[in-house]
Order: C-alpha cells, then structure tokens, then sequence
C-alpha cells in the first residue's frame, strides 16, 4: 500500500512540472516583447553593399550601408554613389522578434540592390530598390508590410 501512494504521488508531482511545455513542434511561435527604443545605438552600419562600376573614364564605387537608430525597427539607409550622398528610411514590422535587416543585390539595373528584412520565418521581405539610372540616384518602395494583432473575446 505505501508503494502504491509513493509512486503516486511521484507521478503527481511529475504531472505538476510540466508547466504546458512541450519540446515538440507545436505550431505556436514564441514572441517577444521588445523595447520600441535602443539603449544603445551603434554607430557602425548593420548591413552594407558595394558594387563597383567600372566605365571608360572613372572606377565609381555604389555602397549602401543600413545603420540603426533610437527606434528599434526603424534603420537609416545611406546611399553613397560618384558624387552623391543620400539617405533614406527603412521601418521594419514588429514580429515579436529582434529585427533583422538585409541588403540584397539588385537583379537587372546595375548598380542597384534592394533593401528588407527577415521575417518572423527567417524569410527575406524585399522593401526597397535603390539604384542609379540615367544620372540620377533613385529609390523605389517595392512592398509595403504592417503587423496586426488580434484578440478574441474574453468570455
């Protein structure tokens, strides 16, 4: 009788601890709550990109470089090609996760790359196409992306 109630209340015990976690793939993502302002804001680039160009004449070099701000999900984008220096914006959605911005090489205009970040998939979300096209630097928003949250009734 008494090895009957031990190994019940061990079995109790080990249900209790359970907590509702499982280490199984579950299908629920676990999202953060982070800070809408850094702490710290670092004055080197996050991300850069440099192509070189090469013409007849002169060997310019196109770089971009993303750089945080005070804003968590909000980056300054600077834009450096042949005489011009540029900066733009670039504001990543809350996906309950540290934001993690990218810079990918554009495919069809040289120079140019595009601008976005990682979603909570670890999938690359293109935002912007910077290039430089009949002497003029220019910038194109290709998507536009926003994170909407929503609850149920409480009954």
């Amino acid at each position: 009788m008494k090895t009957v109630c031990a190994a019940l209340i061990v079995l109790f015990i080990l249900s209790c601890n359970n907590n509702g976690s499982s280490t199984g793939d579950s299908g629920t993502v676990k999202y953060e709550d982070i800070p809408a302002e850094r702490k710290v804001v670092s004055p080197d680039a996050v991300k850069t990109y440099a192509e070189t160009i090469k013409s007849f004449e002169t060997t310019d070099e196109f770089k971009v470089g993303l750089y945080e701000t005070k804003e968590t999900f909000h980056y300054l984008v600077k834009v450096q090609y042949k005489n011009l220096d540029e900066e733009d914006t670039l504001k990543v959605p809350d996906f309950g996760i540290q934001p993690a911005v990218a810079i990918v090489k554009g495919d069809s205009i040289r120079p140019s790359c595009i601008v976005g970040f990682y979603d909570e998939k670890n999938q690359f979300r293109e935002s912007k196409l910077i290039y430089f096209e009949d002497n003029s630097l220019k910038i194109k928003v290709l998507k536009h992306y926003a994170v909407a949250t929503y609850q149920g009734d409480a009954r």
